[in-house]
């Protein structure tokens, strides 16, 4: 792909999160379709052309396996995340962890995004800024049919061409 077609990639999958979070004032508060339409107000994006800052709230995914239940259960709102690159993950080599600043695995990049931003950032055409918890309901706070906990992360980017 040419680099403004990355770009146009990324813009679309921060569109997506804005579309999510707009949609959340469009549901009534009882609707309820968990893995689709649950928490649509956490997930926000927001691209500034001018300045290329991104900022995108977004689901950590695989929040079930490897302990980080646990581990998210240790989460506060607004602690620091560090966003890590894992090329040697077996089911995605555009993959992105999200640490704790203890270094806990708590989570994963939706693969949508990972697969939107590691081309860029590989390049050193995107750096990450700032990341933090901006959602967080550890399972043992969750109803007792929830599965998973639920923790999104607020990433703050800048892109440059």
């Amino acid at each position: 792909m040419i680099e403004r077609e990355l770009i146009d990639n990324l813009i679309r999958e921060v569109a997506k999160l804005k579309k999510r979070n707009e949609l959340s004032n469009t549901v009534r508060p009882d609707y309820f379709e968990p893995g689709e339409m649950e928490f649509l107000d956490q997930s926000y994006g927001d691209y500034d052309e001018s300045t290329g800052s991104i900022v995108i709230r977004f689901e950590s995914k695989g929040t079930r396996y490897n302990g980080r239940t646990e581990q998210i259960e240790k989460v506060k709102l607004d602690d620091f995340i560090e966003v890590t690159r894992d090329k040697e993950n077996k089911f995605n080599s555009n993959n992105f962890l999200l640490l704790t600043k203890r270094g806990r695995d708590v989570g994963c990049m939706p693969v949508d995004l990972c697969n939107a931003i590691a081309p860029l950032y590989d390049k050193g055409n995107l750096s990450f800024i700032e990341a933090k918890v901006s959602f967080v309901e550890p399972i043992s706070k969750r109803s007792r049919h929830a599965k998973q906990a639920m923790l999104f992360v607020e990433l703050k980017c800048i892109l440059s061409k």
